[in-house]
């Protein structure tokens, strides 16, 4: 059978989260995922698409799970969407989608067709601090902000995750252009909104996927937040597999269900962290070398982005 009578016989995604990293994707899934009619990966980033062209091995610190954790086949990919019963939008959100945007569009296509796609983009100033931030905090990146960002290019030749290259990730205007030029229906969201007003960007993302925009999901908690751990040891009890955790799974999945205890830990890990600032020189950096492909995304979406360049 080939991939188009496969497409047509099996249930798969009609619409993806291509990213960017570090924008709030994490909470978008898990927002999204409440909604009736909306079904969403069980795996929050497959990375199906990215896994047929990268080169393996990955090499960075800790990329050995990160490419474990990735959905290879097609037959993995299409049993995530089993359990699909009557929702009206299927979808998955992997963010390395953005980046690696010239092959992702074509597999894409080769695979599921016309989707809608889903764009969230964030300061890339910020986004890149984050993306820092969020690899220290799991304890794979040992190098100050700095020296990582001067360390990229080699980084980029060793072939680590794309997650490690916290500069080069934050240049949207060309991944969004070829997506716009790809794909019929093409949603782009900003971070800022999200963090504003959520209750006004999950209406308009749900109108986009034609789903009831009449429903409030819960959004107390933001998910995979960044920042420094107060304490490492509290941090990697509650995020780490460990005698004791797995000793209390059966005390307390009698006493919490699984949903509401997942819910509660991801409140107690953010409230764990601190975040730093940017340093000035870093900052002014970073803002300079994206100045330029600010200006054209803003032309580009018809969004103000001046606050960006602030």
């Amino acid at each position: 059978m080939n991939i188009a009578s496969f497409r047509r016989s099996r249930v798969l995604p009609n619409f993806l989260i291509v990213g960017a990293a570090r924008s709030g994707t994490t909470s978008l899934y898990n927002y999204l995922k409440q909604h009736p009619e909306i079904y969403m990966s069980p795996v929050k980033e497959p990375k199906f698409i990215t896994a047929q062209f990268l080169r393996f091995p990955l090499n960075g610190i800790g990329d050995g799970e990160i490419e474990r954790n990735m959905v290879k086949s097609f037959d993995e990919y299409n049993k995530l969407f089993e359990n699909v019963r009557h929702e009206k939008a299927i979808g998955e959100a992997s963010a390395d989608y953005l980046y690696y945007f010239e092959n992702s569009i074509k597999y894409i296509k080769e695979f599921l067709g016309e989707v809608k796609i889903i764009i969230v983009l964030r300061n890339p100033v910020e986004r890149a601090f984050s993306n820092y931030l969020y690899l220290f905090k799991e304890g794979r990146e040992r190098l100050s902000f700095e020296d990582a960002l001067k360390s990229e290019s080699e980084r980029k030749r060793l072939n680590w995750e794309y997650m490690w290259f916290y500069k080069d990730v934050g240049f949207y205007y060309q991944q969004v252009k070829a997506y716009l030029k790809s794909f019929q229906k093409v949603g782009i969201f900003l971070y800022d909104d999200l963090r504003n007003d959520a209750s006004t960007l999950m209406k308009s993302m749900f109108n986009f996927l034609d789903a009831q925009t009449s429903f409030s999901p819960q959004m107390d908690v933001t998910y995979n937040a960044s920042g420094i751990p107060k304490n490492r040891l509290v941090y990697n009890f509650l995020t780490k597999s460990n005698f004791f955790k797995a000793a209390l799974k059966p005390v307390m999945d009698s006493v919490l269900p699984v949903k509401r205890r997942s819910h509660t830990i991801e409140k107690i890990k953010t409230h764990s962290l601190r975040k730093p600032s940017l340093l000035p020189q870093p900052r002014e950096f970073l803002k300079n070398i994206y100045r330029e492909d600010i200006l054209r995304l803003q032309a580009l979406i018809k969004r103000d982005l001046s606050h960006w360049l602030v």
